[in-house]
């Protein structure tokens, strides 16, 4: 099977239990100035305090097998950690072990590491500098951390991330669950023909020049100062006269000079068959849209893993996936009150998928009947799946239209011979087209 070429671990609550920290080790009666040489090996799992014994960390049982098992595959181990003190990791490394392949026999986890980048620093940032090094594009990478904002590797540079929740110890059904999130988005590469592909016009996006910059430097679309509703990333509609409307608007939140930009699918068999979409409605407590504008860099983080979670496990649409609402009417759109399509990609699916193409304002009022095929006809020709919930809210705004065409590809998968995924969550019904 594939695998990451680097497969990356933070230091604390992810190879050990509890916090090695510089602000607390080595401050008891005769601790040495040099506060790595404060730390000592009680057995072969577990390193303490020698001077205060109430500190201690414990690797996590299953880190020697899983190290093992990322060099037998011949991915190239990275020690990643925003730990203060690099002197005290790589101390505590040198005296924790986990068993080589090439030699069958325990080493010491620091010299199995063939990188470590430690330091107090945003992870995104160590990625740059591990990125620098390695040479080694970010879809290649797989990261494991407890921290849920350090998922910006995944929303900001497009690298795998997978979370370790509420401090529970790393197990191996873990790592299997981040080298399948790492396959999932590897597996959209695997859908385009290097040798030729069929591109196709997705929709349009009105969107500021740094963020064109950052998109086409292969980076997603992280902003504190805009609302992301569904989570960051690249947001859609397949109406130019909408996208321009939004490149407009961008202005009202202090964006620099905005474009109405082109988004094309590298190739549409890659786009309607290969990835993920899911349909969601607009307002429905379990499908809870994010505030980052009011949250904290965790809550954000933990909304979007667990949308992720939420999607994979009850609707089998796994991330990285194409998301499609419906947005209410805000005042000055250029159509009658009623609400649109909205799509969001994030970052792994955009950097593989999509090419971004910046319009000059010239070439959009020559284009502005130009508008590429409506999303919500394309439930059957894009597979996207529609839970239940949506389709009642389709109801209760009298949107007869989408009804339809979320039924007709519910029936033809029906027919298909493949179970559907649009088993009700409720006793309501949905009116028959």
């Amino acid at each position: 099977m594939s695998f990451p070429r680097i497969v990356a671990f933070d230091t604390d609550w992810t190879l050990w239990q509890q916090y090695l920290d510089v602000n607390t080790w080595g401050r008891g009666n005769g601790a040495s100035a040099q506060v790595q040489d404060n730390i000592e090996r009680f057995d072969r799992m577990i390193l303490r305090d020698r001077t205060n014994h109430s500190y201690w960390i414990r690797q996590y049982d299953e880190i020697s097998n899983v190290i093992y098992d990322v060099l037998r595959n011949n991915a190239q181990l990275a020690i990643v950690s925003s730990n203060a003190s690099k002197p005290m990791c790589d101390r505590a490394l040198h005296f924790l072990n986990a068993f080589n392949p090439a030699t069958n026999s325990d080493w010491s986890i620091v010299d199995l590491a063939t990188y470590s980048e430690i330091g107090w620093d945003l992870k995104v940032n160590h990625f740059r500098k591990l990125q620098g090094w390695a040479q080694v594009d970010y879809s290649e990478m797989l990261m494991f951390d407890d921290e849920p904002f350090n998922n910006d590797i995944r929303i900001t540079l497009g690298a795998s991330f997978q979370l370790l929740r509420n401090r529970a110890p790393f197990t191996w059904n873990l790592y299997q669950q981040g080298l399948a999130a790492w396959r999932q988005a590897r597996s959209l590469t695997l859908w385009l023909n290097p040798g030729g592909n069929n591109p196709v016009l997705i929709g349009y996006s009105g969107l500021p020049t740094s963020w064109i910059n950052r998109i086409h430097a292969g980076e997603g679309i992280v902003e504190k100062k805009m609302p992301y509703r569904w989570g960051f990333g690249l947001y859609l509609t397949s109406s130019i006269r909408l996208a321009k409307y939004f490149r407009d608007w961008n202005g009202n939140w202090g964006a620099d000079r905005s474009y109405v930009c082109q988004i094309w699918a590298k190739d549409y068999n890659a786009w309607a068959y290969g990835v993920p979409k899911i349909w969601v409605p607009e307002s429905d407590g379990n499908f809870q849209q994010m505030d980052n504008m009011n949250w904290t860099s965790d809550e954000t983080a933990l909304n979007q893993e667990n949308r992720d979670a939420t999607f994979a496990a009850n609707f089998g649409v796994p991330a990285p996936y194409a998301l499609f609402s419906q947005h209410f009417w805000m005042n000055g759109m250029p159509f009658p009150r009623e609400r649109f399509t909205e799509m969001v990609a994030g970052t792994q699916l955009f950097r593989t998928m999509f090419n971004v193409v910046m319009l000059q304002d010239s070439q959009v009022e020559q284009m502005l009947n130009q508008n590429a095929a409506p999303f919500g006809e394309q439930f059957q020709a894009w597979n996207i799946v529609t839970p239940h919930e949506t389709k009642l809210e389709f109801a209760r705004y009298g949107e007869q239209a989408l009804i339809n065409w979320s039924s007709r590809a519910a029936a033809a998968r029906d027919l298909d011979g493949k179970v559907s995924t649009d088993k009700p969550a409720s006793k309501e019904t949905v009116p028959e087209s």
